[in-house]
């Protein structure tokens, strides 16, 4: 997407169903929990599981509110990272170095300055008895990778199986 004269990424959004069922999860074991009302031993180790299941559910939620934030803006003078939590923007000729690396699906992308850092994923698919159920991180990663090293005048230091690393000559 472009905005004036910046470009603005944003990465494949996943389905909330998981969210929706751990939540399910969490309000039944609680209501299970409240109904039976276990004494002993017993409550405490269900009181323990339906603590884990609402802390999981919450991690599920977090991770969705984030992706949903998640933006990459390229324009003349640099580059914004921003998902939710956090925000970086680096000018051009303050990004020291950007490290690529595989990972389960795709690649992860490491952008540094002297002071602040951001990563982000390539794009990658999630297969399933050899259907694609599912595609994580930036479909146009590679690009966004690419501009970033060219744009900050960075060359390929070491390339080491399907790793690279790109710094200042």
């Amino acid at each position: 997407m472009v905005e004036g004269n910046a470009r603005v990424y944003r990465p494949e959004l996943q389905s909330r169903r998981s969210e929706y069922i751990a939540w399910s999860l969490a309000g039944a074991s609680l209501l299970g929990l409240i109904f039976l009302n276990l004494g002993g031993m017993i409550f405490f180790w269900s009181l323990v599981f339906v603590v884990f299941l609402f802390f999981a559910a919450l991690s599920i939620s977090l991770g969705n509110w984030m992706d949903r934030r998640t933006q990459i803006r390229i324009d003349d003078l640099g580059i914004a990272f921003e998902n939710g939590l956090r925000f970086v923007r680096l000018d051009w000729p303050a990004i020291s170095s950007v490290k690529s690396f595989p990972v389960r699906w795709g690649n992860k992308v490491q952008v540094l300055s002297a002071k602040m850092h951001f990563e982000f994923s390539t794009s990658g698919e999630v297969i399933f008895q050899n259907k694609v159920e599912g595609r994580v991180g930036f479909q146009e990663g590679e690009q966004i990778m690419d501009e970033i090293v060219r744009r900050s005048g960075l060359t390929a230091v070491a390339k080491k199986g399907d790793s690279y690393y790109y710094s200042r000559p």
